[in-house]
Order: C-alpha cells, then structure tokens, then sequence
C-alpha cells in the first residue's frame, strides 16, 4: 500500500448515479457445509479452506474502508473507478457475509441438539474463528492494494469530529483497518441488542487519520490522476485519465 485517503463523500454527487459496481463476488467458491478435517484423530474445521472461500484475499488498485450504512456510496465510488479501468475491493461486494458464515457454524457446532440456544464459552470460541479468519484477509487485502480510501462520513466517523485528524469510530472493523493502513504507510506519509438481555453498550476507538490525505470526491480523482472534463455534471464520464 502506498497512499491513504480520508475522503469526504459530500459531494459524491458529482459522480454519475447510473453506473453498477462489478461484484466479482466469490460466492461461486462458498461451501455450504464447513469443510473439516483430521489433526491428530481430531476432527477439526479447515480454516484454510474457509478462508479461501469466504474470504479470499484480492489485490486491487482501491481498497474502500466505509461503514455497512455507506455502502451505496463506496459502490458509487468504486464502479466509477471500475469504469475508468482500475480494480476496487469492496468488501460486501466481493466477499461472503460474516454474520452468516458465524450463524452455520453456531448451528452447526455451538448449539444443543434441539437448536434451541447456544452455549456461551462455544459462541465466543466460534466468534475469535470467524473474526480471525476475517482480519487476517482484511489485512492480505489491503496489503495487496495500491491505495487505501477511507470514507468519512457521519456514519463512520463521530459528528462532532468529522473534521479533525485524530477521531473516534463505534466500528471496530474501521478501527482495525485504519489501524493497519497506518502501519503500511511510508514513514514519510501517518451484536445486535435484545430486550431479554441487559444493555451492552458501543466502545469507541481512536481512529488515527492524521497522515490520510484529507480531500473530497473531487480532489481524491484528480489526485489519482483524472482530469475533470468541460462539463462536470454529464451523465457519462466525468473525469478523463490524465495517463496510464
């Protein structure tokens, strides 16, 4: 990874509305049963195969960070960027779901015969699985990627911070990833509640953009080498490639 960006999406309306992101998903690999295996005369989940399937790691040009409420936004983002010849990784677009892999192996393997309720100490074994296997292709994945593109909107970013370097996200995905794009860059460069349930409130995280490149929509395309054309609002390209 060589370049961050922290963007605001405010004016994504200078982007055309009517172009489709290119999935790409790699559910033609997803297993609907868990693959396992012997080890040691254990029967024992494959999390190689798992991993391959679900969540395989991409290389791409764009590594989009957004919030699950931004999604529409990221997709617009990204199929313009597609429509300009470069490769996006969206992560709802292009992986499989998270919640559902952890709700087949839950059934699977962490509930009674009557599938009736889940035991607790299995629950939290199967969830450090599922979020594992997920961090370390997130992190594959955005160090396979040229550049990371945070969206900084009132969804992923708290609204009375969403200007200033140092801010705080209730997403600890964000946090993670923001967290291992900072690392990547050159020195030179920075469950759901019940109402039979007590309340389990959100955590904040610090999410450290000092060092992303802070531009809107327009600024983050021309910095990526696209030069606006004449007419900014048409319903065709609205950048030209400056070179490739």
């Amino acid at each position: 990874m060589i370049h961050a960006f922290n963007v605001d999406i405010s004016d994504i309306s200078v982007l055309p509305d009517n172009l489709k992101f290119d999935k790409k998903r790699i559910s033609k690999f997803l297993q609907e049963k868990i693959p396992e295996k012997e080890q040691n005369g254990k029967k024992v989940l494959d999390g190689k195969k798992l991993e391959d399937s679900w969540f395989r790691p991409i290389k791409a040009d764009f590594f989009i960070s957004h919030k699950h409420e931004d999604e529409e936004q990221a997709k617009q983002l990204g199929a313009y960027l597609q429509s300009k010849g470069k490769s996006v990784f969206i992560d709802s677009g292009i992986w499989g779901d998270i919640k559902t892999l952890q709700e087949t192996i839950d059934k699977d393997y962490c509930s009674n015969k009557e599938k009736t309720f889940y035991y607790y100490g299995l629950r939290n074994k199967s969830t450090s699985y599922t979020h594992m296997l997920l961090a370390n292709a997130l992190l594959k994945t955005i160090v396979n990627c040229e550049n990371f593109v945070f969206l900084n909107t009132p969804n992923s970013i708290k609204a009375e911070n969403i200007i200033t370097d140092i801010s705080e996200t209730n997403s600890p995905w964000l946090y993670f990833e923001i967290n291992v794009a900072n690392a990547l860059l050159p020195e030179k460069a920075i469950i759901e509640s019940h109402e039979n349930f007590s309340y389990m409130p959100e955590m904040t995280f610090e999410a450290d953009l000092k060092r992303f490149e802070k531009v809107n929509v327009e600024a983050f395309l021309l910095q990526c080498g696209f030069k606006k054309t004449e007419d900014w609002n048409c319903e065709n390209a609205c950048f030209e490639e400056k070179f490739r």
